[in-house]
Formats: structure tokens, C-alpha cells, sequence
């Protein structure tokens, strides 16, 4: 989605009419006020580690200056990538600490460079290999001293994550790749490290999605930002109204507006029920991942706001939400084996950074099920643990305490309330979704805080899927 006159001219406006709906209050022990931070905090500052595994934050789906439309659809400069552009990236990973940046680049230009010069490597920066010593990440150290994972990806009608070299024998082969959605070429990304997702699900045909799956696609977006906000898709995919936030976020961007700029997000922050209702589907045959896909450019919306930075910084972007990832390790690979084998689940940070989150299955025969997992057993009943999400300390807060709705759905349908220990006695597909209603960020949302105090979704787990063994 591209910046246009009608799109900056409406940037003005009112918010939108409150629906508070009905919800759990939790009990969250945090200070009481917090003040905004543009910066999201450490993951080894925030998560201690669950049965072994590491909490680290990614973002999936971003696009540099390799993308034909970033940079303002000016990604180079004499053929040679727009350093400041580059910089805005590379800054706005260490401000929001993101631990891997899985960098998904349109074809033209990233598929016609050398694989090695899709990560922008820098003086001090270090790569990161396999056993192989094939190239895996590029290390960039923040001046605080943590350390971003760059990953190397591609964004076409797939979306491999990942790469550890381009597919195909040619530039012009990688883009016929990339740009068709077969199990053929799914099969030929594979072979050359990807992990293969789809992006914009919302524009997808379920069959299509469940074929795909079945020849070693592992998952696609269960959320889109650039759907939430583009008109078209809005209006053609998703069934909302296309237009509407363009007036709601005046309170955010306008000069005259009190709200923090950062929060415009929130008037599209909805589940994209028709992704997450094709993933359902495909689930009730397939394992299959889901991941929100940022789908930054820094091409929307050149303007300066209040805070005094452009309204699609991609250090916005990046901040607005998150895939938290269930980490083994801190070999080279270990970001993209969590990914791929789902143990993630999708934390909308602008709401809050999220602690005490957990999802596991543990059966009758004492086997430890992860997030993520597809068990074949017959040892039930099980037992699901749900953990309960609070803010951590760092999150901004003016307010009192969120509301908190958790639901636990079994095969897209709700079947338990509430965090702690659920009995599983049947098969099933089970994920959980936490909705929240954010008290707690009413001094951050200008003169009529009550019009935004609505429900939103602040997590979205990735499935345990428990299947007969039968």
C-alpha cells in the first residue's frame, strides 16, 4: 500500500464509538504508571525460560531496501541500496530488541543480487553459520549490546523465510520460483534451507492453502498488517469497512491531537477472522504455523507526526506487535527451527509486552506436549496448561489494570474459559486466544479515552494438535 493525497488529507479526525463488551479483570502486580516508551524491552530481561526454552521476540515478513516499493519507492540509489533507509531498519531493530528479523524482500530487486548482499552486512557485524558453514543470519550488535538475527527471505505468491542461498540455478529461475504457489516450487525452496510460508491469507483459496500444506508449505499469516489497513483488502477481503480508520486516528496524528501517535494502530487492531478461519480449516488435516507478518516498507505515510517521526517509521511497525518464539538453544539455526515447528505465538505488543503467557499439553503418560506440537496419542486425558498473561513491568501504563477475556478454542470452536489447567479427554486442535481490554493505557489516548477502551486481541497461540493414533 502506497501514500496517497486522499489517504494523508484524512488523517484527521474522531474516534471510534466504544464497545467494551464483557470481560475478566487479572490481576496485574506491575507499578501503576509507566510512561510511553518508543522501545520494546529485552527478551533476557523479560521471559525466564519455559521446560528449557527461550523466549525471543521476532517479526516476520519486513521488507528492506532490496524491495522494489520501500524507501517511498526509492529503495536504491545509482543501483546501490539508500543507506539511510537501511539505517532506519537496522536502527529500529535494536530499539525494539527484536532478537530475529526475518527479512522477506520482493523479488525485484533481491533476486537478482548475491545471496550474501541480501543482508546489508555492515563493519562489525558478524555471520552466523551451520554445522556446513553455510550462512544462516547476519549479527548485528545494538550499542546497548543486544544482538539481532537478520534472516534472509523472499516475499512473492511464496514466502520463504530463511534462505540459506537463492533457489534455482539462475536469477531468472529464482523469480519463477518465488512467484508460483506449487508444490513443485515449494519443494525447490526447500531444498535450499527455506521455510516456506504464504503471506495474505485473507486472499487465499483454502484448498489451495490445504495442497500446499500437504506437499511441505509449513504455515502462512494468520494476520496481515498491511490487509488491516489497505481499503481494498479491507473492503474485498477481510468484509470492513475500508475507510473508516483514516477518520478515527486524528487524535494520534493530527498536530492538535493529545493521543500517543504510536497507538493509531489500534483502529485496526481486529482478528482477521477469514485467516484465521482458513487456518482452522487446514489445521483439521495439517499441521500448519501461523505468524503475523509486519509487512513493512516505510512506504506509506511520509509524514511527520506529533512525536516527530514519520508515521511508518518501521521502528512504529516493528513495536506494534510481535511473534514470540519458544527458542532451543542458541545455535545459529535455533530461531528458525522454533518458527518452523510453531512453538510461537503472537503477542500485538502495542498493547502491552505480555509475562506469565504459557501453552503446553501434558498427557496421561507424563509426554510433555509444546505449542506447537502434533502429538499422535491416545493417552488422555491430558491435561492443558494455560498460563496467565499480565503486563510485564516495562509496559506504558496510566490507568487501572487491563481486562482480560482467555479463550481456549477446540477445532475453531470455544471449549474452556480462562487460564490454569483444562482436562482434555478428546482429540482436537486446540489454541488459545487472549482478548484484552486496555484500561491501562487510558492516559495515552487523548481527550476521550472511553471511545478507545474496546476489546482487541493481544495473543493468538500457535495450535497443540492432539490426533488419534487410529
Amino acid at each position: 500500500m502506497r501514500a496517497t493525497p486522499a489517504i494523508l488529507s484524512l488523517l484527521l479526525g474522531c474516534p471510534p464509538d466504544a464497545d467494551p463488551g464483557p470481560g475478566q479483570l487479572v490481576e496485574d502486580t506491575g507499578p501503576t504508571e509507566v510512561p510511553w516508551s518508543r522501545a520494546l524491552p529485552m527478551a533476557t530481561d523479560t521471559w525466564p525460560a519455559l521446560r528449557g526454552l527461550q523466549i525471543q521476540r521476532s517479526i516476520v515478513h519486513l521488507h528492506s531496501a532490496w524491495s522494489h516499493d520501500a524507501c517511498d519507492g526509492e529503495p536504491l540509489v545509482d543501483g546501490v541500496p539508500d543507506a539511510s533507509c537501511v539505517a532506519d531498519l537496522r536502527q529500529a531493530l535494536c530499539d525494539v530488541h527484536v532478537d530475529a528479523a526475518f527479512l522477506t524482500d520482493h523479488p525485484a530487486h533481491a533476486a537478482d543480487q548475491p545471496y550474501e548482499d541480501l543482508f546489508h552486512q555492515a563493519e562489525g557485524d558478524t555471520w552466523l553459520t551451520d554445522d556446513d558453514g553455510a550462512i544462516v543470519a547476519n549479527a548485528i550488535t545494538c550499542d546497548d549490546g543486544h544482538v539481532v538475527r537478520w534472516h534472509a527471505g523472499i516475499e512473492d505468491d511464496l514466502m520463504p523465510v530463511g534462505l540459506r542461498a537463492h533457489a534455482g540455478e539462475s536469477a531468472d529461475e529464482a523469480h519463477a520460483i518465488y512467484d508460483s504457489a506449487t508444490v513443485e516450487n515449494v519443494s525447490a525452496i526447500a531444498e535450499v534451507g527455506g521455510t516456506v510460508l504464504m503471506a495474505h491469507t485473507e486472499q487465499r483459496d483454502t484448498e489451495h492453502l490445504a495442497e500446499l500444506i500437504a506437499g511441505g508449505m509449513t504455515g502462512f499469516e494468520i494476520f496481515n498488517l498491511h490487509a488491516a489497513f489497505d481499503p481494498d483488502i479491507r473492503a474485498d477481503h477481510l468484509g470492513l469497512d475500508p475507510i473508516s480508520w483514516l477518520a478515527e486516528i486524528g487524535p494520534m496524528t493530527s498536530a492538535e491531537g493529545t493521543a500517543e501517535p504510536d497507538l493509531f494502530v489500534l483502529a485496526v487492531l481486529v482478528e482477521q477472522s477469514v485467516s484465521l478461519q482458513r487456518w482452522d480449516e487446514v489445521l483439521a488435516d495439517h499441521a500448519v504455523v501461523g505468524v503475523a507478518g509486519t509487512d513493512a516498507h516505510q512506504n506509506v505515510l511520509p509524514v511527520t507526526l506529533r512525536d516527530g517521526e514519520r508515521g511508518d517509521s518501521y521502528r512504529r511497525m516493528l513495536r506494534w506487535f510481535s511473534n514470540l518464539l519458544l527458542v532451543e538453544g542458541d545455535h545459529a539455526d535455533a530461531p528458525q527451527e522454533a518458527l518452523a515447528a510453531g512453538r510461537l505465538w503472537v503477542a500485538f505488543e502495542i498493547l502491552g509486552t505480555p509475562v506469565g503467557m504459557d501453552f503446553w499439553l501434558e498427557g496421561a503418560d507424563g509426554e510433555t506436549h509444546e505449542v506447537g506440537s502434533s502429538p499422535t496419542t491416545d493417552a488422555l486425558p491430558g491435561t492443558l496448561h494455560v498460563g496467565c498473561p499480565e503486563l510485564a513491568p516495562s509496559s506504558p501504563r496510566l490507568g487501572p489494570p487491563p481486562e482480560l477475556t482467555i479463550t481456549v478454542f477446540r477445532n475453531g470452536q470455544e471449549w474452556a474459559t480462562g487460564c490454569g489447567q483444562h482436562t482434555v479427554e478428546e482429540h482436537g486442535i486446540y489454541r488459545v486466544s487472549v482478548d484484552m481490554l486496555p484500561h491501562h493505557l487510558a492516559g495515552f489516548l487523548g481527550e476521550d479515552p472511553d471511545a478507545w477502551l474496546r476489546r482487541y486481541p493481544w495473543l493468538l497461540s500457535n495450535p497443540i494438535a492432539l490426533r488419534s493414533s487410529g
